[in-house]
């Protein structure tokens, strides 16, 4: 059976977010997404069978090994594919160069695994918010340049489920890769 399939690293305080949700609530054109979704995207893989979910862990884990736990911090805002027609709002997230050196380890595996996913490249952030047509986001933008929001400890990696429906995606965890601390 065919799955949609991403691998993530979960925000699971979003306090700091919340805000910045009831915020873009009130922009024409704005659906702020889920609290419950809050995640940074290292690979998007797309449909694939879900009989490859091991493989696709492994290529993971393996990408994983030798990353200890470490701390992320999420802040500043943007958004893609610019402010004049924005379709996604953001908040970015740091350190970019080890989050880039991760996602740029989980696709070199998959390559050699011969697994399919999305070779956009990675950008560090953390989706907050859809427009569903224009929207005067440069304000808001404006707000929240450069402002810091929390530090968190990425101590996994999720290989995650998105199930589309009517009512937006639901996201489930499949495999959670745990990061090791360094001895």
């Amino acid at each position: 059976m065919k799955i949609r399939m991403f691998i993530s690293i979960p925000v699971t305080d979003t306090s700091a977010i919340e805000p910045l949700g009831k915020e873009l609530k009130v922009i024409s054109n704005v659906r702020p997404s889920p609290l419950s979704q809050m995640h940074i995207t290292l690979r998007f893989i797309g449909d694939i069978d879900d009989s490859k979910t091991k493989k696709v862990a492994r290529c993971v884990a393996d990408a994983a090994s030798g990353i200890p736990p470490f701390e992320i911090t999420i802040g500043g805002a943007g958004c893609f594919p610019n402010v004049k027609r924005p379709s996604v709002i953001w908040v970015g997230a740091e350190p970019g160069d080890v989050l880039a050196d991760l996602s740029d380890r989980i696709s070199e595996n998959f390559k050699s695994a011969n697994i399919r996913f999305d070779e956009k490249p990675f950008k560090s952030h953390i989706t907050i918010g859809r427009c569903t047509g224009p929207a005067d986001v440069g304000g808001f933008l404006d707000r929240h340049k450069g402002q810091a929001l929390q530090t968190f400890l990425c101590d996994g990696i999720c290989i995650m489920r998105s199930e589309l429906g009517p009512s937006g995606a639901k996201h489930t965890v499949l495999e959670r890769i745990p990061l090791q601390p360094v001895d």
